[in-house]
């Protein structure tokens, strides 16, 4: 009888990736894949470190596990290895794999088990409809309020041939769309190679069905990469910038690398390029020394420009980064108040955006159909579509369709 995993993965789409990869190998080791950890013998807790909210999340997961589950075996992997009280951990978990040990995650678990294992060669394709290439991992930006460098390490960049095996790989494998990430993927360089240059190559990979990007820092590629957008279809018009404060001195304070009329200006061009591309923010409320006019700054950005996806995080101290130690630290009812106030602003920009698409035709990856035959999948725009009728269309197919109405947040065509 082959053994149940649970693998549960918190935080960004890099570490989704990798636990989406995780998924593959416990499958390529002859395990079951379970969707609740009371079920599971092996439970993997993939965990994030972002935000103090997001390590607590990863850290309750073992707890639960260990009292809903006593006999399963429980591993602590991902972020939060590098800033957890790990002697706590120790209590709670079997095994603690940390972040540069991922990939011997499954291989470990075996060898504790005392099961015999032989990794196999070659690529596995993920347990997921889309496929996400990790091209590079770590980041050196060191920006005040981010503890990821300290949790991933300096920048390490995939080889570029590498990353293109892998793609035909996906490819080859019946995966139509392909995901590029990574921690800082704007830092991507091997042999004088940028993202650009990486992007251009995945996009000439026969059979290719589309590529979309993860976030790209702000300052770098992103002009270029909306100009790939208008001359190749195949490339999502989707970008995502972690712009994080339209407050010039906050920008300071953080140590980010751009002013907000770079941001101004690289917005007005890409949207001048192309009128309906979805573009997502990262804004942080109540970062240390953020006034209220500075405040106001980011909600007159978010009302300036017709964004599609704002994700919003209140500020969160985290250990050894300089914000934690920053003097005009803010009140946690100022922090929320601010992040209600933005994700209010949030809503109502990304109804007005998606209205823009009812009538339109939409391409989406169908992902799933539910009991009434209804597909469900994602836009190029990265929008949640409902198709109904869609039942010649395979999962992972790509499907065209107009929408005609938007219901639960997601177009749909009733």
């Amino acid at each position: 009888m082959s053994l149940k995993v649970f693998v549960r993965t918190f935080g960004c789409r890099l570490n989704q990736a990798e636990g989406a990869q995780m998924e593959a190998a416990f499958e390529a080791a002859g395990f079951t894949h379970v969707n609740a950890g009371n079920l599971a013998d092996v439970i993997v807790a993939n965990t994030c470190t972002v935000t103090q909210n997001a390590e607590a999340e990863g850290l309750r997961l073992l707890r639960q596990s260990r009292k809903a589950r006593p006999g399963a075996y429980i591993v602590l992997t991902g972020c939060a290895v590098a800033t957890a009280n790990l002697d706590e951990v120790r209590g709670i978990a079997d095994l603690i794999i940390p972040h540069a040990q991922k990939d011997e995650l499954v291989a470990t678990v075996m060898r504790h088990l005392e099961r015999e294992y032989t990794p196999l060669a070659g690529i596995l394709p993920p347990r997921t409809q889309r496929a996400a290439i990790k091209v590079q991992d770590g980041c050196d930006y060191y920006c005040a309020y981010c503890i990821v460098p300290y949790a991933r390490g300096t920048p390490q960049s995939r080889p570029f041939d590498t990353c293109l095996a892998e793609a035909r790989a996906m490819i080859e494998a019946g995966f139509q769309e392909i995901v590029v990430t990574g921690c800082n993927t704007s830092s991507y360089e091997d042999s004088g190679r940028n993202v650009l240059d990486l992007v251009k190559a995945l996009l000439a990979l026969p059979g290719l069905g589309r590529l979309r990007l993860s976030s790209l820092e702000p300052k770098t590629f992103e002009r270029d990469i909306a100009k790939l957008m208008a001359d190749d279809p195949k490339l999502c018009r989707y970008l995502h910038l972690p712009i994080q404060s339209a407050d010039n001195d906050v920008l300071r304070w953080m140590g980010r690398r751009y002013m907000i009329d770079h941001i101004r200006f690289a917005l007005d061009g890409i949207y001048a390029l192309l009128p309906d591309i979805s573009i997502g923010i990262d804004l942080i409320a109540g970062l240390p020394g953020e006034s209220e006019a500075g405040f106001n700054k980011s909600c007159a950005l978010v009302a300036a420009y017709p964004f599609s996806n704002i994700h919003v995080f209140p500020f969160s101290e985290r250990p050894r980064t300089a914000a934690a130690a920053m003097p005009n630290q803010l009140t946690d009812s100022t922090r929320k108040r601010r992040t209600k106030t933005l994700l209010e602003l949030a809503e109502k920009k990304r109804s007005e955006y998606m209205q823009r698409f009812i009538g339109k035709p939409v391409t989406v990856l169908i992902e799933m159909f539910d009991h009434q035959q209804t597909a469900h999948g994602w836009s190029a725009e990265y929008l949640p579509c409902e198709i109904s009728g869609a039942g010649n269309s395979p999962v992972r197919s790509l499907h065209t369709f107009t929408p005609t109405a938007i219901r639960n947040n997601a177009l749909v065509n009733d």
